[in-house]
């Protein structure tokens, strides 16, 4: 079973396998360049076998651009292709593809010299067949060639155009008696098939042998002549075209001269090439345009009497200038009248325009500086526009003259009086300015800003130097900002509210408009400034002054008047938002008010009193007289206050108001000799509970040493009652 096994296996690869035979014809294949050459073995043809698969070796053509060309009897019966390498039909087949225009005749396979063999394969025979097969080795131009060439000449013979206008035209022929639309029409379809066959000619050509070059081969001279004619035929075509295209451009214009215009590049073109043309014929063409030529000046001259602006006249005058001479016409009066005015008309325009243009420039350098100038700035501008003034184009220039009357000429005149004025006008300024400039930055050097801005205002009619200067009223603002700022550090409150007030009132700036809401913001920061240090500094310096009277024992009402008791200053000037800065100031008033009344004599009583009850002896008269002054004033609510005023007035009894307990009172004098004697009083007040209805009480005085040390011999008091 094994052995059965594998001899099936090789069997089949066997049958799978199928090898080609090689068909080696005798005589060999030879590559040379000849006729068809059949395939004969022994002078026989190869026997094909029915599913056999054969191959044939062709050696590599001798140049390269060939073609092996076959021919096959009954290629029905077979399948075939012709390729660069083969191996018994194993990898990857690329077949050379078969150029022949007629596939059912012959194949025709590119071939070069750089391939060491080509490989002819059968891979399928239908039946048993012999095989009927030519062979030719043949240039790929002159395959291409001898196959068209009848077709090439036909072509050039049928489109082929009669010399018969050409030559009678001008002779026997008038321009006018020929369709040139249709000779026109004729020659371009006619050129268009000539041309595309020199293309098939030129790439035939660029496969051409070196060696085949100056030969006598028939198909090469063939060629050659083909050649010959079809350029002939061309070149004329093409002078023809151009000569029916000019005719049928110009025939279509009549009546329409803008449109005749239009054809004098072609007219200009054709006149430079004349020595192209027989004479009879650009003779015929120029006799054609000088009849056009007698409607030119007419025609302008129509035209530009209804001309109604000052712009560049746009005319076909100076290619006229350029194709008249080149066709050997002369310019007649009328010509060179119009052309010479159009020629002035239009240089006036460019220079006036050109004019503008400088003009414009100098002006926006002048005009348009955001910096401020230097002295010699207007001084330069003055210079240019000077020399543009003398410059400027005459209004009366020849050319023009003939055609005065005409409203161009007169709006273009008008134009030229018109810029001239308004040169005339800025230069004015501008020397106004040069004259202004240098004073105004003398005044800016010596930070008079104020003096600058009003200097500028005087001349209204130089407002484009306001742009230059604007920057004078931020200045201005920040210098009046910093005479108020300085003024508030130095305390100098009414020259802060003078300076304000001036700055609010100020009208003197540049550009008021665009200055003025930085101008608010400024003033209404600066007010706001003004009425904090006045709040401030009023209240420190109320602070201040308590501070340094809190010990003070003499002429106590006088401190109650004193200034330092009011705001440092009373504004009168309110900017904005009056009403809320005056209940500042109120407020103000009201707060000044309280430390005159409850602060100041509430810390001075307590100081005062704190010293009195430490050492009475150390000017204790006085410090008892000044709290009881400064309770005078006091408006304050707190009951300790209220108490040491009581202890210290000796006109206020002091309250007893537990038995037992000794309390200390002082008696004051109520007489003011600081040498002799004084008169004192002592004034109590007795609180004491009692059941009883009618209580009766002891009162016991327990007296200075001093005092007592002498009461039992000298009498202490002068009355005493209860």
């Amino acid at each position: 079973m094994k052995k059965l096994l594998v001899i099936s296996l090789i069997s089949f690869l066997l049958f799978g396998c199928a090898a080609y035979k090689q068909l080696k014809p005798e005589p060999e294949i030879n590559p040379v360049e000849n006729g068809y050459i059949e395939i004969l073995k022994d002078a026989k043809q190869f026997k094909l076998k029915k599913d056999k698969k054969y191959y044939m070796v062709f050696p590599p053509a001798m140049q390269p651009n060939f073609y092996l060309i076959l021919k096959i009897k009954d290629k029905q019966l077979l399948n075939y292709y012709l390729t660069e390498t083969f191996d018994q039909g194993k990898g990857r087949i690329i077949e050379i593809p078969d150029e022949s225009p007629q596939p059912e005749v012959e194949n025709v396979y590119p071939i070069s010299n750089d391939v060491p063999r080509y490989y002819f394969v059968i891979d399928l025979v239908k039946q048993d067949m012999l095989l009927n097969m030519e062979y030719r080795y043949t240039a790929r131009w002159r395959y291409t060639f001898e196959r068209e060439y009848a077709s090439f000449s036909q072509t050039l013979s049928e489109n082929s155009i009669s010399r018969d206008i050409y030559n009678n035209l001008g002779v026997s022929l008038k321009a006018d008696e020929v369709d040139w639309q249709k000779e026109s029409s004729e020659v371009n379809s006619k050129l268009k098939a000539l041309q595309f066959l020199a293309s098939k000619l030129k790439k035939i050509e660029e496969i051409f042998p070196p060696n085949i070059l100056n030969t006598t081969d028939e198909s090469y001279q063939n060629y050659l002549t083909l050649k010959e004619t079809l350029e002939s035929e061309i070149a004329f075509q093409q002078k023809y075209q151009q000569l029916a295209a000019l005719l049928a451009a110009e025939r279509k214009t009549r009546q329409d001269m803008e449109a005749f215009f239009g054809t004098i590049p072609a007219f200009i073109q054709f006149f430079e090439q004349k020595d192209n043309f027989d004479k009879n014929v650009w003779m015929a063409v120029r006799q054609v345009l000088k009849s056009r030529l007698d409607e030119v000046v007419p025609y302008y001259e129509s035209i530009f009497a209804k001309k109604n602006d000052a712009k560049v006249i746009k005319s076909a005058l100076s290619q006229l200038e350029s194709l008249i001479p080149l066709a050997g016409l002369t310019f007649d009066e009328g010509f060179k009248k119009i052309a010479a005015f159009v020629k002035g008309y239009n240089s006036t325009v460019d220079k006036i325009w050109a004019a503008k243009k400088k003009f414009s420039a100098i002006v926006q350098k002048a005009e348009g500086r955001k910096s401020m100038p230097d002295n010699l700035f207007f001084s330069e501008i003055v210079t240019q526009l000077s020399k543009l003034q003398y410059t400027l184009p005459k209004i009366d220039h020849p050319g023009l003259r003939p055609y005065a009357s005409y409203q161009c000429v007169k709006l273009l005149q008008k134009e030229l009086r018109k810029l001239a004025a308004q040169i005339k006008t800025k230069l004015e300024k501008y020397r106004k300015a040069d004259s202004l400039v240098p004073k105004i930055n003398v005044m800016r050097d010596q930070n008079n800003i104020h003096g600058v801005l009003r200097l500028l205002k005087k001349n209204p009619d130089l407002d484009f130097l306001y742009p230059m200067y604007r920057s004078l009223d931020e200045q201005s603002l920040k210098s009046q900002a910093n005479s108020i700022r300085k003024a508030l550090s130095l305390g100098d409150f009414t020259a802060a509210e003078l300076t304000l007030k001036s700055l609010y009132n100020d009208r003197n700036f540049v550009d008021y408009q665009s200055i003025l809401p930085k101008k608010k913001r400024l003033i209404a920061n600066l007010q706001d400034s003004l009425i904090a240090a006045i709040i401030s500094q009023s209240k420190q310096r109320a602070l201040k002054f308590i501070e340094e009277n809190l010990t003070t024992v003499e002429s106590i009402d006088d401190l109650y008047n004193n200034p330092a008791f009011f705001p440092v200053h009373e504004p009168t000037f309110y900017a904005y938002q009056k009403e809320k800065n005056q209940q500042k100031i109120a407020a103000l008033h009201k707060e000044l008010e309280r430390l005159k009344t409850v602060v100041f004599p509430e810390r001075a009583i307590r100081k005062l009193y704190g010293q009195f009850i430490a050492n009475p002896e150390q000017d204790g008269v006085l410090k008892a007289r000044a709290i009881v002054t400064h309770g005078k004033y006091y408006q304050g609510t707190d009951t300790s206050i209220k108490n040491r005023i009581a202890e210290c007035d000796p006109n206020i009894p002091k309250m007893v108001t537990k038995p037992k307990d000794y309390r200390r009172v002082f008696a004051l004098p109520v007489t003011s000799n600081p040498t002799g004697q004084n008169e004192y009083l002592l004034k109590i007040n007795l609180r004491i509970p009692s059941p009883a209805q009618y209580p009766i009480f002891d009162v016991y005085l327990k007296l200075p040493k001093e005092l007592a040390q002498t009461a039992s011999s000298d009498q202490w008091y002068k009355t005493i009652r209860f």
